[in-house]
């Protein structure tokens, strides 16, 4: 895979305009991304539902420690892995969401560099 990625930065420093690499975003602007758009409202939604798994996880864990009998720290441990869980899963989502995002934005980079080359011939 190094190999290919030496080939295209090869190809990419022979064209007219240089790859700039520092022009990637970081982290924390692609998190950001997730709160603008269309779907702002779901990523608000993921976050609120989140809190709310995080509360119910500690209030769990809380109940887990008093419980008297076996049966009872069962169900509470078992409610905190399905909870951690469905937490992953939001994160997931998430994180899909960015890659989503940065696709789209290099998809479009490439549009704009293919109408500019057509432009010059």
């Amino acid at each position: 895979m190094s190999n290919l990625d030496d080939d295209i930065r090869k190809a990419l420093a022979n064209g007219d305009v240089p790859y700039d690499f520092d022009m990637e975003e970081g982290l924390m602007v692609q998190m950001a991304s997730l709160f603008r758009g269309k779907l702002r409202w779901i990523s608000i939604f993921v976050v609120i539902e989140s809190i709310v798994f995080l509360v119910l996880i500690v209030l769990a864990i809380i109940e887990f420690d008093q419980a008297e009998d076996v049966k009872s720290q069962i169900f509470y441990a078992t409610g905190v892995l399905m909870m951690m869980l469905m937490i992953v899963l939001l994160k997931l989502w998430s994180w899909m969401q960015m890659n989503r995002y940065c696709i789209q934005r290099e998809i479009k980079r490439l549009e704009l560099r293919i109408l500019e080359l057509g432009e010059r011939k």
